[in-house]
């Protein structure tokens, strides 16, 4: 599957919130998470909605408060993500 460089750039900052010990882990999951939905979406490749509902799919329910602020970190408008987070 390919992947633009946007989500790309996207997946690596938030790898870069992840903690080191369960980061590699992390990459694994959320590029398969990723994936997978393109696929089921009949696309031939990621990008950034994507890797976006990836991630909020695989934040555990406890860090899932701290989203709208990393988005917000990451130039992203966690309203416009809002129906994802309820």
């Amino acid at each position: 599957m390919n992947w633009n460089d946007a989500a790309e750039d996207l997946l690596n900052q938030v790898l870069g919130q992840t903690p080191y010990p369960v980061r590699e882990e992390t990459e694994t999951r959320l590029r398969g998470m990723a994936e997978g939905i393109a696929e089921d979406e009949g696309k031939q490749r990621v990008g950034v909605e994507t890797v976006i509902l990836a991630w909020v799919r695989g934040t555990p329910e406890a860090l899932k408060p701290d989203l709208p602020r990393l988005m917000d970190k990451f130039g992203l408008d966690p309203n416009e993500y809002r129906h994802l987070l309820e």
